[in-house]
């Protein structure tokens, strides 16, 4: 009889040994699982940033937290199902999220950007680059194994209890809160107290300095944007009935040349009673002699992927949230532009940057705008490769990359080149021939010396290029612009009173604002060029050179043409709406088309052929679509071989994947020669050449060759 009291004590306490388990599993679900979660997710797209876990969490430990925060909130979201329910969709979302780390980690590694709303069909993605993406099929099959004995414990092992559903419902509730807070802004901003950063110009330094999925949370609430009043697909088609392009009627087609350059102000807006010299006379006299005026650029010391947004689709920045950047966020599809309309009356369409293809992701833009290469400065002879702390690449390397697509191509040509030898940092330079020592403070002096000196380099390299298309005796048009005013160290001292005065408030006050975001532009002309004079938005430079270049526009740039033909050629700020007057009836229906192509439902593609596009099936990176070997000359210790779309900069690999060293040169046709020692290859070696981004991921590669000693 004594046996039985104990038993049932024993049977007790199993079952509180049970019910304990079970509780502290359930704990772990709640708490313990999103760490983990968050902690190998973040340590495993560290893997490509150049910030680890460690530092992330101690550096930036409000939003370390923040992360953390929301992690708990989403997987005690589902705490409101049944306890086991809740064990199996914890675990399930615990696996989608460190496989959205993978993914993020692959694209950085192909795009050099964290993936965002639009990005979700990432199978596109992974083919986009010569080198494949393997996957381990031992690996998924051991997770899958793996997954099912876990679903096998969590239902017929652990046993049932009560569950407590106040406790449930409260953390339901709590974390639905929470997770609204996040997302509205409402009653205050749970990111700006983190001190979260729109990163707009490099998405990846964002998840670096915000975390993956914090981060991610900001890019998709700057993907919510409400629709224009009207929207719908009936207002789309009566924007296309409404504004009909005028058919082309050229005979003879001119080449045209959107020549960006970066940072580029006249240096006498600063006051022309500050220089001895001028230091950009070529740009001065095509500037007086051609149709000029002030650009307003939507943008101030960066950018600049907005400015070419504007000149190239006739769209306006005006009309996206604020601190976003199109290219980043929004091009996920074909947009009209006016690459696509040049492509279809007969142009070959060329893309130009001396930086990296991936900055602003423009490798993969691009070719949605309707190019059909793009000539990045992995493409390049540079004097010195990006990264390598040479500063930015020189604009001769433009020229010469506009003169090479020019000469390359059969037909005629529609290039935009994007130049950054006058990008930013402006350190102070002791001296310039070109400004007085007496009528500015040293500090403020100091810094324009070097800012004018990079002006008068580009201008030298504006005059060299106009000399050359001249040489060539085939028509042209050049539109060249700067993207944005230059910022500097010391913005007061170089805009300020105690500087040139130009600006005391440039974020406060209408005028200075305006003086700070007015640039010079010139369209030249080699056949008609005369002087006329027009203030304009960016987006006005695409339908102008489609007239004066009697190419068929489309129902962008006819709305455009409308606006222009009314006087309305510049959009105004949001900012400054009552300064400038509010949007015309053209600028709605253009905003509403925006609207439609970048956000909406893209009912343009059902209601108008005139912005159906279709990116080339050829696109490709570098000028050449191929590289290949040309030929190969052996001497007696070496050998040479001609290759071409191999730039200077491209390696010589093994079968192994090895990089041998190679000395290069350029030969008389423009190609290049790279020359190896027979000392460095082993007799009837594979070899072949490939072009790398700043991530060692290939851009290009040649097939395969083998070098062959003559016995």
């Amino acid at each position: 009889m004594a046996s039985q009291p104990s038993n049932q004590k024993q049977r007790k306490n199993k079952q509180g040994l049970k019910k304990l388990t079970v509780q502290l599993l359930t704990f772990s679900f709640m708490i313990v699982l999103p760490v983990l979660t968050l902690i190998v997710s973040e340590v495993i797209v560290r893997q490509v940033t150049a910030m680890s876990f460690e530092e992330w969490r101690v550096n930036y430990s409000e939003r370390f937290v923040l992360n953390m925060l929301l992690l708990l909130a989403l997987f005690n979201l589902l705490f409101i199902l049944p306890r086991k329910w809740f064990m199996l969709t914890s675990l399930m979302l615990s696996g989608v999220l460190i496989a959205f780390a993978f993914a993020n980690k692959m694209k950085m590694e192909l795009r050099h950007a964290p993936i965002a709303i639009g990005d979700f069909a990432l199978l596109g993605e992974l083919g986009g680059l010569e080198n494949p993406i393997g996957f381990n099929i031992g690996m998924f099959f051991g997770i899958g194994l793996a997954f099912i004995a876990v679903v096998f414990v969590i239902f017929f092992v652990i046993p049932r209890y009560k569950e407590n559903w106040i406790i449930k419902c409260t953390a339901f509730f709590i974390s639905a809160t929470f997770l609204f807070v996040v997302w509205t802004d409402y009653p205050y901003s749970p990111m700006q107290k983190a001190k979260f950063e729109n990163t707009w110009w490099q998405l990846e330094v964002g998840m670096t300095r915000n975390g993956l999925f914090g981060n991610f949370a900001l890019l998709a609430k700057n993907t919510q944007i409400e629709p224009p009043s009207g929207y719908s697909r009936n207002a789309v088609q009566e924007i296309s009935d409404t504004y009909i392009p005028e058919p082309g009627t050229a005979s003879e087609k001119p080449n045209v040349i959107f020549l960006m350059s970066e940072s580029f102000v006249d240096p006498y807006e600063f006051g022309e009673e500050h220089f001895a010299a001028d230091p950009v006379p070529n740009f001065r006299k095509l500037y007086k002699d051609s149709l000029h005026g002030d650009m307003y650029s939507p943008e101030f010391g960066g950018g600049t992927a907005n400015v070419e947004f504007e000149a190239l689709t006739g769209f306006s920045r005006q009309f996206l949230p604020p601190n976003s950047i199109a290219y980043q966020l929004y091009i996920k599809d074909p947009l009209p532009s006016v690459a696509y309309e040049f492509r279809e009356a007969g142009y070959d369409t060329t893309a130009i940057h001396s930086f990296y293809g991936w900055y602003y992701q423009r490798q993969d833009v691009y070719k949605m705008l309707g190019f059909n290469r793009f000539i990045s400065g992995e493409f390049m002879d540079l004097d010195y490769p990006n990264g390598s702390g040479h500063g930015f690449p020189n604009d001769k390397h433009i020229t010469n990359s506009i003169l090479a697509a020019m000469d390359n191509s059969e037909e005629r040509d529609f290039i935009h080149a994007v130049s950054t030898e006058a990008h930013m940092p402006y350190t102070p330079l002791e001296d310039s021939e070109f400004l007085k020592t007496d009528t500015l403070q040293k500090e403020t002096r100091q810094y324009l010396n070097r800012f004018t000196e990079k002006m008068h380099s580009v201008d030298e390299e504006l005059g060299r290029l106009i000399d050359e298309i001249e040489k060539r005796e085939e028509p042209a048009i050049v539109v060249f612009f700067g993207d944005h005013y230059p910022s500097f160290d010391n913005n007061e001292q170089v805009f300020g009173a105690a500087g040139a005065d130009i600006a005391n408030d440039m974020t406060g006050n209408y005028e200075d604002f305006l003086a700070t975001h007015k640039l010079p532009y010139f369209i030249w002309s080699s056949e008609r060029d005369e002087p006329q004079e027009l203030d304009v938005t960016p987006n006005q430079f695409g339908p102008i050179v489609l007239d004066m270049a009697e190419v068929e526009g489309n129902t962008v740039t006819a709305i455009l043409n409308e606006m222009r033909e009314q006087g309305n050629s510049v959009i105004p700020y949001n900012q400054w709406q009552a300064e400038m007057g509010g949007l015309t009836e053209e600028m709605k229906d253009l905003q509403l088309l925006q609207h439609d192509l970048l956000h909406g439902k893209r009912y343009v593609e059902e209601v108008s052929l005139t912005l159906m596009e279709v990116p080339s099936a050829a696109y490709h990176l570098g000028l050449y679509s191929a590289i290949k070997v040309q030929e190969i000359y052996e001497t007696a210790n070496a050998f040479k071989i001609l290759v071409k779309g191999a730039p200077k900069y491209a390696e010589l690999r093994n079968g192994d994947n090895e990089s041998l060293p190679s000395e290069w040169m350029l030969s008389d046709n423009g190609l290049s020669i790279f020359t190896i020692s027979k000392e460095e290859i082993e007799p009837r070696t594979e070899l072949h050449f490939a072009v790398f981004n700043s991530r060692n991921s290939i851009l290009r590669k040649s097939e395969p060759f083998i070098l062959v000693e003559t016995e």
